[in-house]
């Protein structure tokens, strides 16, 4: 039996061409723009199986809602789909184990690949290939473009994160049968590039504030692993980690999308934003497009104070 699909965006002509492809393809398909009504309906509805996430979408942070589902929704395959995704965001995406990264969802080959691929690899998603399948030209050239995105991904990620240059978007990828110039990503590329990362800064130098704070936040997330889950709950520092690299992205962040990034209950997380508020170092701003949205960002007191955390513990984190 196929799949319940659910799919969470505001992307009206990206919903419409998966929920087409899906339905044509036998599945039961749901969408919502809703990031809580999304979480209240997996908690009701267990017969989702695989969840189409928006990483594009102006209302919330589609990679922080991946990062929520892969915490308290192990059994879900989750896609992520955004027209022209960011290096990193794509990096990030892989590392939260999603089934697979659709950059045009209106292609319906690209759904029909997307959703094969979790069929066919289970849990394991997009990299879980059985050794009996025979590899056909169209599954091999699959191979080729998710070690293409990725080996891409990984380089350009390195090099913003050391700050030499803004994270590049992922081309599209073209088979090598096709006469096209690829970026040098072969594993001696990569292997320098990951090398470089590790230089020291020079002494006197300004920290890299968004490496710096990227990688604590990384970490954070890594001891989920290991460990029981809530056993490091924190949500004050999640958010304000959250809130600070998104201040140094140049971007704002709701309400709905900070609660998620806490990794507690929404609740607990209003609470937490209350007192940080209470203590000056956040602000709401009301949204003068959406009068139903309002977002948080950091004071000048919050990020002078972030600042000075990052000068303080510097690359080691």
């Amino acid at each position: 039996m196929a799949p319940s699909i659910l799919i969470i965006g505001n992307d009206s002509a990206a919903i419409t061409g998966i929920r087409d492809c899906a339905l044509r393809l036998g599945h039961r398909v749901q969408d919502t723009r809703d990031v809580i009504s999304a979480l209240g309906l997996l908690d009701v509805d267990h017969g989702v199986g695989v969840v189409f996430v928006d990483g594009g979408s102006p209302w919330f942070d589609g990679l922080a809602l991946m990062e929520r589902l892969h915490r308290t929704h192990r059994g879900l395959a989750c896609i992520l789909f955004a027209r022209n995704p960011e290096a990193d965001d794509v990096v990030r995406a892989l590392r939260l184990e999603a089934a697979d990264v659709v950059t045009d969802p209106e292609d319906e080959a690209q759904i029909e690949r997307a959703l094969a691929r979790v069929l066919n690899g289970g849990e394991g998603g997009a990299s879980s290939v059985p050794d009996h399948q025979p590899v056909s030209m169209g599954s091999h050239d699959d191979a080729l473009e998710q070690a293409y995105r990725h080996g891409l991904a990984l380089v350009e990620t390195v090099r913003a994160l050391r700050g030499e240059a803004a994270a590049a978007r992922v081309m599209p990828f073209v088979a090598a049968h096709r006469t096209v110039a690829v970026p040098a990503t072969t594993p001696a590329a990569i292997t320098t590039a990951v090398q470089t990362v590790c230089e020291p800064v020079p002494e006197g130098g300004a920290p890299d504030s968004l490496g710096i704070l990227t990688a604590i936040r990384r970490k954070r997330a890594a001891r989920e692993k290991f460990f029981p889950k809530g056993l490091f709950e924190d949500p004050c520092w999640d958010m304000l980690l959250d809130l600070m690299i998104n201040h140094l992205q140049g971007r704002r962040i709701s309400v709905s999308s900070l609660c998620i990034a806490s990794g507690v209950a929404q609740t607990t997380a209003l609470r937490r934003i209350t007192d940080l508020h209470d203590r000056g170092l956040v602000r709401r701003i009301a949204d003068d497009k959406d009068g139903r949205r309002v977002f948080i960002e950091l004071t000048e007191e919050g990020v002078a104070a972030m600042e000075r955390y990052v000068e303080t513990v510097g690359p080691l984190g």
